[in-house]
């Protein structure tokens, strides 16, 4: 079996405290013991992997950062196999990361049996208390009425007329009837002294559940994170994007990080879970009484029935019921020798009817009792706790030992091979400027400083096609009428200099077409 195959794993794991001299595994809480100190070493390994795994990916990837490479030289198959292994690298890591997050699932689901179990188990015997108070109650109350049973019979017996040995033996019959009360009374305190470390399987429930919750939730959170990086990453891969592989790189190192240090925390976790399932009775009974103990030994192995004495012998449940038998049988000798004494005096008759209806009464909560404390109440809880933390929980968390401790090699082989692509991949035209993003060098803002002629026209400029600026004349067409030699010269022909006065002589424009143009005088 898979469970019992994980057992004997863990078992061959050795034990060392802080002096690293060998300690047994035996499961114990004590912060201060020699156990947890070989589960901190069992920790402090994983981290000293972990910083290895460090040093050496730190190296790779400065060695990545200082060799030469020829930007313009890229073999483009190279770098499809480069982007294949890559994909298919991370394809492994989804795959070891489904499992752990299976595993964590398993885990929930065995321990909340457990917890379960433990919570069903602990109502019980809750309850079983609660009858045993009633039952002690009845007959504290049968002794009350015992004992005014004797002053009534004190009473009576200095009448003239009453026989004296009948009265003898009334009083030797209350006696031992009193007697068995205490008896029974006593049998019922013992059974509050075994049912008493319920409060610590009260607070075992409660504190478990409380950690599995707290566990579960943040297990998933680090996996759904390290579930999108891993999605981004092979994002950038089939693009083949050297600023997603820079990025992924940055990311995926703390990835890689938490993985092992999940390792860290589970591999002294699971071998705590296997020592506690082997070896820890010692624990247990530091907590619970022997006899809590064998109750519930008694439970895991009992047959089924509908009998309602099939209670551990360990509570005496079977003494109480036949006290109780003895008491009504008793009662019935008693009941006969006071009609014959007292002569079926009405106040005899009337006390003795209380302790008949006291015993009747004990009956009925003894029956209710045995219910409370039968197999049938037990059984499935109490072997729901121990499969479900000692084999759903244990194989889960073997599971996701394994599954983290292949997630932390794959993705320290992503890292170095990822390291090669800063060089081999390119930049994408999306890593640059964004369709909907300014241009760093004319925003939208300076559209009114860019010249009209950037692009040699304003005609074919999208940025002033509809815009209705002069032209500067550069490309404009000739509708005039002229030649292009005139429409090169001045508007002002002459050969001489202008006059002194400062004023020009008219001059005739040119004709342009059919028009006749005025003329102007320019001063």
């Amino acid at each position: 079996m898979i469970v019992d195959f994980l057992f004997n794993v863990f078992s061959y794991i050795p034990h060392f405290n802080f002096h690293f001299k060998k300690v047994k595994p035996t499961f114990d809480v004590d912060f201060r013991g020699e156990y947890v100190q070989s589960l901190l070493l069992l920790a402090a390994f994983c981290g000293v992997i972990l910083l290895l795994l460090l040093c050496t990916i730190a190296t790779i990837w400065i060695c990545q950062c200082c060799r030469r490479h020829d930007a313009s030289v890229k073999s483009r198959r190279k770098v499809k196999r480069l982007s294949t292994a890559l994909f298919v690298i991370s394809i492994f890591c989804f795959f070891f990361l489904g499992f752990t997050l299976f595993a964590n699932d398993q885990i929930n689901r065995g321990v909340s049996s457990s917890l379960n179990g433990l919570d069903d188990v602990t109502r019980s015997f809750i309850l079983a208390k609660s009858q045993g108070s009633i039952l002690n109650g009845t007959c504290g109350n049968s002794s009350t009425h015992i004992k005014e049973l004797f002053d009534v019979v004190d009473k009576k017996r200095k009448e003239k007329g009453v026989n004296q040995t009948l009265v003898t033996e009334i009083d030797g019959a209350l006696t031992n009837i009193s007697d068995t009360v205490e008896d029974v009374m006593d049998r019922l305190r013992k059974l509050d002294g075994v049912l008493i470390d319920v409060s610590f399987l009260d607070k075992a429930h409660e504190y478990g559940e409380r950690i599995e919750i707290e566990r579960w939730l943040l297990l998933v959170l680090v996996q759904s994170v390290q579930l999108c990086v891993l999605f981004a990453g092979v994002i950038a891969f089939c693009r083949q994007s050297k600023k997603g592989a820079v990025i992924f790189s940055s990311l995926g190192i703390v990835i890689f990080v938490v993985v092992w240090l999940l390792t860290a925390f589970v591999l002294p976790a699971s071998v705590g879970l296997s020592d506690f399932c082997s070896n820890g009775g010692a624990f247990v009974k530091a907590k619970i009484n022997e006899k809590m103990i064998e109750t519930l030994d008694f439970y895991k192995d009992c047959k089924v029935s509908t009998s309602r004495d099939n209670v551990p012998l360990v509570l005496g449940m079977k003494e109480v019921s036949a006290s109780l038998n003895l008491i009504q049988s008793s009662k019935t000798k008693l009941d006969s020798l006071l009609d014959q004494t007292f002569n079926r005096s009405a106040e005899v008759a009337n006390v003795s009817s209380l302790i008949t209806a006291d015993n009747s009464k004990a009956l009925m909560d003894l029956g209710a009792l045995q219910s409370s404390l039968a197999c049938y109440a037990y059984k499935i809880d109490v072997n729901a706790m121990h499969s479900g933390l000692c084999s759903q929980a244990m194989l889960g968390a073997g599971i996701l030992l394994l599954s983290l401790f292949l997630l932390g090699v794959m993705m320290f082989i992503l890292l170095i091979v990822v390291s090669r692509t800063w060089h081999l991949f390119t930049r994408l035209p999306s890593d640059y400027v964004e369709v909907d993003e300014d241009d760093p060098f004319f925003p939208r803002t300076n559209d009114s400083a860019i010249p009209v002629d950037i692009y040699g026209t304003h005609v074919f400029n999208p940025r002033t096609r509809e815009r209705t600026d002069p032209s500067t004349g550069t490309t404009s067409a000739n509708t005039n009428g002229t030649s292009a030699d005139e429409a090169s010269q001045p508007l002002w022909r002459g050969p001489s200099a202008p006059p002194a006065n400062g004023t020009y002589p008219r001059t005739v424009l040119g004709d342009y077409g059919n028009y006749n143009h005025d003329r102007y005088e320019i001063q």
